[in-house]
């Protein structure tokens, strides 16, 4: 009775948690969270693609809102979102990223961009050597992609004068004549280079070995800039010019909750079309797949979103799945007939001691010799110790055991019973023979 009582309350004590608990992670779910995003330099296509995403996503009700920032590009991101004070940041795909960056997806795709003044004469990137040029800031991976290119082609600072700049300083310093060329890891067709570019006259050079520069960076390769991305006529480029791309990724920190990662994606990705009606960039994007965007680890709420229609593990292991089923249905088929069968002969085993007690009682009530009854109370006590024996066995349960004890301490107490009875008896016919004598 009292184990049955334990366990009653026991079982209301984990309904209450559990309920506690649901209640719990319900209100969680409920509350707004807010999402920071590093977007790079304000007027870059990366800024503008996700300021249009989080003004998309906020009109709606997601259960998070998204926060903007202007940065200084790549590098700042990464560096914020590795001390937790941003929760995603674009960033090149070329770009060391910290062990707590995992992927989202693809945003658009960059190139390599060498604008150079005409007058200058520079046709390859070796002729770069003693010339000036505009390069971005150290806290863009731009920098970074520049000093890349000029290992590969054997040059470093002391060939040239390589000032870094903003965009917007970039443009002047090469309109005002002040340096002879401009390099910038940007979307083919970038407004800032056609600005800079304009009618005047300025061309892009080719970067011709992107094959063996994607050896050194497996997040490189080879592309084209479309001919009459910055001009339409005269075409500039002149044709389909050859250059090194890579992925704009989307980021996010290792510690953001699946659930709100999960959410962002596919709010993200359903989004699409009218994210690309404000940004036409928002076409290219895509989850991480193939090659260099696909070396990065995916965050798992994004996983999630982009396996939700791939078939699953159950789905895929049908056969082994109902084969393992059918094994356990057996088992435990065979399982529940064995304790039916033990428990079945468990009580064939419990009656037969009844019986053998309800034989003993049956003498007992009939029997005044007391020879006699001490054999049956032999009998009676041979029994208990058999009973007792199996408890300790377990072929015997407390419940069964505290019945058989019912029964058993009547027919002892009957016993008792007659012998005193018998006893008295005996001494009345001992006293009544000494009388007569």
């Amino acid at each position: 009775m009292l184990a049955s009582l334990r366990l009653r309350l026991a079982l209301v004590l984990i309904l209450w948690m559990a309920t506690i608990v649901a209640i719990v992670l319900w209100l969680g779910g409920q509350q707004e969270q807010n999402i920071s995003i590093g977007a790079g330099p304000a007027g870059s296509e990366s800024f503008e693609l996700l300021s249009a995403v989080a003004d998309v996503l906020n009109e709606a009700d997601h259960r998070f809102t998204i926060s903007v920032f202007e940065t200084g590009g790549t590098i700042e991101n990464m560096n914020l979102l590795a001390r937790g004070q941003l929760d995603m940041g674009s960033v090149q795909a070329d770009a060391s990223v910290p062990e707590k960056a995992l992927g989202i997806a693809q945003l658009y795709p960059d190139a390599y961009h060498l604008v150079v003044n005409a007058s200058a004469g520079i046709k390859l990137v070796p002729q770069l050597r003693e010339h000036r040029i505009a390069i971005p800031p150290t806290a863009s991976a731009q920098d970074g992609s520049f000093w890349f290119l000029m290992q590969h082609y054997g040059l470093d600072a002391e060939d040239m004068a390589a000032q870094a700049m903003s965009s917007e300083a970039a443009n002047f310093a090469m309109l005002q004549g002040q340096v002879d060329a401009v390099f910038r890891v940007r979307a083919p067709g970038n407004q800032r280079i056609r600005e800079l570019i304009g009618d005047k006259t300025m061309e892009i050079v080719p970067i011709n070995q992107a094959q063996a520069l994607s050896l050194k960076q497996p997040a490189l390769s080879p592309g084209v800039i479309p001919r009459g991305s910055y001009r339409g006529y005269p075409a500039l480029p002149r044709e389909d010019l050859p250059t090194v791309v890579l992925s704009r990724l989307l980021v996010a920190s290792a510690a953001l909750p699946d659930p709100l990662v999960y959410r962002f994606t596919r709010a993200m990705f359903e989004a699409r079309n009218e994210i690309a009606a404000r940004v036409p960039l928002a076409g290219f994007l895509a989850p991480l797949g193939e090659g260099a965007a696909g070396m990065m680890p995916v965050h798992g709420g994004a996983q999630q979103y982009f396996d939700r229609e791939k078939p699953s593990i159950v789905s895929q292991n049908a056969r082994l799945v109902s084969a393992l089923l059918y094994a356990i249905v057996i088992v435990f088929s065979g399982i529940l007939a064995l304790r039916s069968r033990w428990r079945r002969a468990r009580r064939v085993r419990m009656g037969d001691f009844n019986k053998r007690l309800m034989k003993i009682a049956e003498h007992v009530r009939s029997d005044h010799d007391q020879q006699n009854l001490l054999t049956h109370k032999s009998e009676l006590l041979d029994i208990l110790a058999e009973v007792v024996d199996d408890l300790d066995q377990d072929k015997v349960s407390q419940d069964e055991f505290e019945h058989f004890s019912f029964t058993w301490q009547a027919v002892d107490a009957l016993l008792r019973d007659q012998t005193l009875l018998s006893s008295l008896r005996a001494n009345e016919s001992v006293t009544s023979r000494e009388a007569k004598q």
